[in-house]
């Protein structure tokens, strides 16, 4: 995934959710609307990390810890379009989120054992286009193609193939995602 400039992602994250119904996101809410703000947040403060400026972006993920719940490794790569329906209990420590990615609430993305110094080949990465459903766990240094659906309450352990939907504990593939 090539570097982006904050503007290009947030415009990506921004037009996902104009996508939504007429009048339910008007660009004046945009930034306040639960749905975007803290994407806004994570945002800013991986700009300013990738920047240099790591004590300065430490307030913007604490800021997202405590108002929506959301927790951002600073090294992990999000694409644009990011959409967190909602943000409460999410956890993202993956090594990257490929662009128009889906995460429900209470997810966590990140690695199998202990890794206080984010070690990216303990973390999963994300494709483009992948839906992770409400308490779902994605774990270890594992691979989900572009596409993937994972199920809710579902824990993946394995690689999965692009385009697949799994579920359950440990996650198993039933099919092909229907997007």
């Amino acid at each position: 995934m090539g570097e982006r400039s904050l503007r290009e992602v947030l415009a990506g994250d921004f037009a996902r959710l104009r996508g939504r119904p007429p009048g339910a996101f008007g660009i004046a809410r945009g930034f306040f609307d639960p749905r975007f703000c803290p994407v806004l947040l994570c945002r800013i403060g991986g700009a300013l990390s990738t920047a240099g400026w790591r004590r300065l972006s430490a307030p913007w993920f604490m800021l997202a810890r405590v108002v929506f719940g959301l927790e951002v490794a600073r090294q992990t790569r999000i694409g644009p379009g990011l959409v967190l329906p909602h943000a409460n209990g999410v956890v993202i420590g993956a090594s990257q989120v490929g662009s128009n990615a889906t995460i429900f609430q209470g997810v966590t993305l990140g690695a199998k054992d202990l890794d206080i110094l984010f070690d990216p080949s303990k973390r999963p990465v994300l494709g483009a286009g992948v839906t992770v459903g409400a308490g779902a766990k994605v774990l270890g240094g594992i691979t989900l193609g572009d596409g993937v659906t994972v199920g809710a309450n579902a824990v993946v352990l394995e690689d999965v193939p692009a385009g697949c939907t799994v579920v359950g504990i440990p996650a198993r593939s039933v099919g092909e995602s229907a997007s």
